[in-house]
C-alpha cells in the first residue's frame, strides 16, 4: 500500500475503534439511568451516514474522525415536554451524571486491558534485553557485553520497551537505580547505575547514549559480501571481499561505522561525490561515488553494497535472544492488568514530569504521529497493533479525565462543585470554563501538530 494510504487507513482505523467504545461507555450509561439519547456520533461534522434505531436514536458517522460525541436530552439545551423531562440529562441525580461521564474513560480502560490481553494470547515477538558494548555510566557500573537485563529497581525488564520504560524514568528523574543482569548462562549480578550523575538540561533523545546503553547486535565487519553490478559502488569499482576502511577520509572499522560515515554524507552533503578507501588484498585503493541511488520502496539514497555475514556462533546466539511472549488465556487475565497498571504509571509519570518541566513537550504527539505509529505497528504484526491500541486507549482514558472543561474530567469536576455549593454553578461560570478549556485544548493541539511537523521534517 502507498506511504500516504497506509498511515491514513490506519489513523481512520484506531480512532474509529478507540472513539466508538469510548461514546458507547457514556451512550450505555446514559441508556442505563433512562437518559434519552438523542445522537451517538462517530466523528464530527455533518454525518454522511446515519439510521435511527427503534428507541429515537439517531447512530451518525460524521467526517472529521478527531473525536465524537453522544447527544442526550437536555433542559438546559432545549425545550423538553412535561411528558419527557425524567428522561433528560439534568433532571438525574449528581451521581447517576457522574457515572454517564467517567463511563467513557472506563470503557476506554476496559479496552486497554482487553487489547493487553489479547496481545498476550496471539503472542508478541520479542528480543532478550541484551547489553552491547557498555560505555558511560553502564560501563562505569560495571556491565559487559552480552548482559542480559533482568530487573531495573525490582521490576522485572522482559523487553526492550520494559527498559527503555524503567529507565527513561529514573533518568529524567536523575535516581540511582538497582540493576540486576545475567552475566553467561547462570552468575546473576547486581549492579549500581548512577544515574544522578547524568548532566544537567539533557535531551531525552540523549539520554540512553549518556547512559551507555546499547542493545547487542552480532558484530558485522567492514568487509563488503555483496555489491550488485547495477549499484554506484559496484560501478564506481567496489567489490565482494573489499574491506571499506574510511568514508570520506572517516575511518570504519565496522559495518555500523560505514552505516554511520555514509548517514553523515548524505546528511551533510548529499549530492556530493564520495569518497572510499579500500583493503583489497595486499593493495589500498580510494575509489569516488559520483552519487546514491534512491531505493524505489524506501525512498532510501544507497551506494549499493550490504556486509560480510556474521560469524556462526554470533548467528545462533543472536537467534537465542528472540523469543514470543505468549501466555494462556487464563494466565493472560492478570498479566493484562499487570500491563494496564505500569503502562497507567508511566503515563501519569510522563505527564508529570512535563508538567514540572523535567519532560519536554516534544513528548506530546498529534494525528501525524499516531497515523506513522499505527502504521508501523500493523506491519509489524497482529499483537504489536494490539499493544499500540491498547497503550492510545488507555491515554485516551487518562486525557479525558483531566480536570479541563471541554473534556469528561471538567465535567466532573463541575458536578463536584455544584455539590459543594448545593446549587448549579451560573451559565457566566460554565461559559468562561468552556472558554478557558477551549483555548487549553487549542494550545495542546498546537504543540502536538507542531512536534508532529518536526519530527517530519528532521
Amino acid at each position: 500500500m502507498p506511504d500516504f494510504f497506509g498511515p491514513i487507513l490506519w489513523l481512520l482505523v484506531t480512532l474509529g475503534i478507540l472513539v466508538t467504545f469510548h461514546e458507547l461507555g457514556h451512550f450505555l450509561a446514559a441508556r442505563f439511568f433512562g437518559v434519552k439519547v438523542l445522537r451517538f456520533s462517530v466523528g464530527f461534522g455533518r454525518p454522511f451516514w446515519s439510521f435511527t434505531d427503534k428507541h429515537g436514536t439517531e447512530i451518525a458517522v460524521a467526517p472529521i474522525p478527531l473525536g465524537g460525541y453522544v447527544k442526550m436530552l437536555d433542559a438546559r439545551e432545549t425545550d423538553v415536554p412535561d411528558n419527557e423531562k425524567h428522561l433528560s440529562y439534568n433532571s438525574k441525580p449528581a451521581w447517576q451524571k457522574a457515572i454517564i461521564l467517567f463511563a467513557g474513560p472506563a470503557f476506554n480502560l476496559i479496552l486497554a486491558v482487553f487489547m493487553y490481553w489479547l496481545m498476550f494470547v496471539v503472542g508478541k515477538p520479542e528480543v532478550v534485553p541484551t547489553l552491547g558494548p557498555p560505555s558511560a555510566l553502564l560501563a562505569e557500573a560495571g556491565a559487559r557485553e552480552r548482559d542480559q537485563l533482568l530487573r531495573i529497581n525490582n521490576e522485572p525488564v522482559r523487553s526492550w520497551q520494559d527498559v527503555s520504560l524503567e529507565l527513561m524514568a529514573a533518568g529524567l528523574d536523575k535516581q540511582d537505580v538497582e540493576v540486576e543482569v545475567r552475566r553467561g548462562d547462570r552468575q546473576r549480578v547486581s549492579l549500581k547505575l548512577p544515574l544522578s550523575k547524568l548532566p544537567e538540561g539533557l535531551a531525552e533523545s540523549e539520554l540512553f547514549e549518556a547512559i551507555g546503553l546499547k542493545p547487542w547486535r552480532p558484530h558485522f565487519s567492514n568487509e563488503v559480501g555483496k555489491a550488485p553490478e547495477d549499484m554506484p559502488a559496484a560501478r564506481a569499482g567496489v567489490q565482494a571481499g573489499d574491506r571499506i576502511l574510511a568514508v570520506n577520509d572517516q575511518s570504519t572499522e565496522s559495518w555500523q561505522g560505514i552505516v554511520a560515515a555514509l548517514a553523515q554524507a548524505q546528511q551533510n552533503q548529499p549530492d556530493q561525490p564520495i569518497s572510499l578507501r579500500i583493503q583489497r588484498g595486499s593493495r589500498q585503493l580510494t575509489l569516488t561515488i559520483p552519487a546514491m541511488a534512491t531505493e524505489a520502496k524506501s525512498g532510501r539514497r544507497v551506494i549499493g553494497i550490504s556486509p560480510k555475514p556474521p560469524q556462526e556462533a554470533e548467528r545462533a546466539f543472536a537467534k537465542s535472544l528472540v523469543y514470543t511472549l505468549k501466555l494462556d488465556p487464563v494466565s493472560a487475565i492478570p498479566a493484562a492488568f499487570a500491563e494496564t497498571w505500569r503502562m497507567t504509571k508511566a503515563t501519569f509519570g510522563m505527564f508529570g514530569r512535563m508538567l514540572t518541566g523535567k519532560a519536554s513537550l516534544k513528548n506530546i504527539s498529534g494525528p501525524i504521529t499516531i497515523a506513522k505509529v499505527a502504521n508501523d505497528s500493523a506491519g509489524m504484526g497482529l499483537s504489536w497493533f494490539l499493544a499500540f491500541l491498547a497503550l492510545v486507549s488507555l491515554s485516551l482514558a487518562i486525557i479525558n479525565l483531566m480536570p479541563v472543561p471541554m473534556l469528561d474530567g471538567g465535567q466532573l469536576l463541575f458536578l463536584g462543585l455544584e455539590k459543594l455549593k448545593g446549587s448549579a454553578l451560573s451559565e457566566q461560570f460554565h461559559l468562561t470554563a468552556q472558554t478557558i478549556g477551549v483555548l487549553i485544548l487549542l494550545g495542546l493541539m498546537g504543540v502536538a501538530f507542531y512536534n508532529d511537523i518536526l519530527r517530519l521534517v528532521s
